[in-house]
């Protein structure tokens, strides 16, 4: 097994995260926009899939304003389909009884993974009044979430950095690496046998092998190995035989997609096979890792956009087709539209009226309502370690040709 280091805490770990390393990778293994994120299922005509509305039309007098945080125009990493996500949400929405009654306004701003556009897009956000951000950027932990908090505006931007989870105003609705490395965890106890975790060596990562992983698989009496490989590797042959050298049933890579191709073509040439387990991929990674990605499997926060099964991913692909049929299907465009939808449940459940920066962290702190293309958020029911963290699993699906299915039991919560 092997040896961690000795941590003082979690928290400490995450705030001391390789902001720009990590989310180089981060967007490196989901992709840019040059084509759609996932060999979608479209139809002839998946218009016809979207639900008939006809009630009355929301008010524009006082609209749910929502800050939508994207990267653009920068070499580190780009996410332009969660501005694209947004915007077709927003009209899904307001074509659909808006936030109960009133319409919603995204507000999205560039963040462009620097402190100058983050510190520009929180002073934008607070000046239009929004109730809530989401979205992604690589500095937004160190910038923004502290300005628009002294606002009292709530941030539920995904967690990829230590105040993302844990400043007064955080209310996240991903788990991130945190549910995605305990869902590994949980299957590799199901599979039997030994399991590895292959990350790149930057600290946001070694914490979601070495712990997140780790914990999870001690706990459920899994034997495993940790590999570390430097961000600056580029000739991967060595860790190939790193960790076909453990026999491995089970092995987790975190990591950008390059690192996990590479991994699992070069693996399949010594006859290694194990049940490979990455981060949300698109269609360059399939291509490139060809018949050797059969039974691949990927996590996420939320279920695939492709399962052919689920009838939210169904209306996601359907609305995404009729307002965005050029953007991405990513774990982030389909994070935006869940949490745009699941904001409009709320909506629903509690009164649109209701749906203000004053009310947020009260309703934040209640909450119990089904996640659009994710599970139940319950207020009751939180990450052990981040008490305001409602997301407490992830979702695991496997390549079936040129399509997806749920493997295992699909969805994962972290162990008690």
């Amino acid at each position: 097994m092997h040896t961690r280091p000795r941590r003082s805490s979690r928290t400490r770990a995450m705030a001391t995260i390789s902001l720009m390393t990590a989310l180089g990778l981060l967007l490196s293994a989901c992709g840019d926009n040059d084509d759609r994120g996932g060999d979608a299922v479209t139809g002839s005509d998946s218009s016809t899939s979207i639900p008939a509305y006809d009630g009355p039309s929301p008010s524009a007098e006082n609209p749910v304003k929502v800050g939508i945080l994207y990267t653009d125009d920068n070499p580190i990493g780009v996410s332009p389909e969660i501005k694209d996500a947004a915007e077709a949400a927003e009209q899904y929405i307001n074509t659909h009884g808006g936030m109960d009654g009133r319409t919603l306004e995204v507000v999205p701003c560039n963040g462009q993974n620097n402190p100058q556009s983050g510190a520009r897009c929180a002073s934008q956000f607070v000046e239009n009044d929004v109730v809530t951000v989401y979205g992604l950027d690589g500095v937004w932990g160190g910038v923004g979430v502290s300005v628009i908090g002294r606002a009292g505006i709530v941030n539920q931007t995904l967690p990829i950095s230590g105040p993302e989870f844990t400043s007064e105003n955080a209310y996240p609705w991903q788990g991130s690496g945190v549910t995605a490395a305990a869902a590994a965890a949980s299957y590799a106890a199901e599979q039997g046998g030994k399991a590895a975790c292959v990350y790149t060596e930057v600290a946001s990562f070694k914490e979601q092998c070495l712990h997140y992983f780790g914990d999870v698989a001690d706990k459920l009496g899994v034997t495993w190995e940790g590999i570390p490989i430097p961000p600056t590797a580029n000739d991967l042959a060595q860790y190939t035989t790193k960790v076909s050298g453990t026999r491995a049933s089970t092995v987790l890579v975190i990591s950008g997609g390059q690192v996990a191709q590479q991994l699992i073509n070069s693996g399949a040439q010594l006859g290694f096979k194990p049940k490979w387990i990455v981060p949300s991929q698109r269609p360059d990674f399939w291509k490139a890792v060809g018949a050797n990605g059969e039974g691949v499997i990927t996590f996420g926060d939320q279920k695939d956009a492709n399962d052919p099964k689920d009838e939210d991913a169904a209306l996601f692909r359907a609305v995404m087709n009729r307002y965005a049929p050029n953007a991405a299907y990513t774990a982030f465009s389909t994070m935006t539209f869940s949490n745009l939808v699941t904001l409009q449940r709320l909506a629903k459940q509690v009164g649109g009226d209701k749906i203000t920066a004053k009310n947020m962290p009260d309703l934040l702190s209640a909450i119990k309502l089904d996640q659009f293309l994710g599970p139940e958020l319950d207020a009751k029911k939180a990450l052990p370690q981040y008490p305001r963290a409602v997301h407490t699993g992830a979702y695991l699906y496997k390549r079936v040709g040129d399509g997806v299915e749920p493997v295992g039991k699909g969805y994962y919560e972290v162990p008690a």
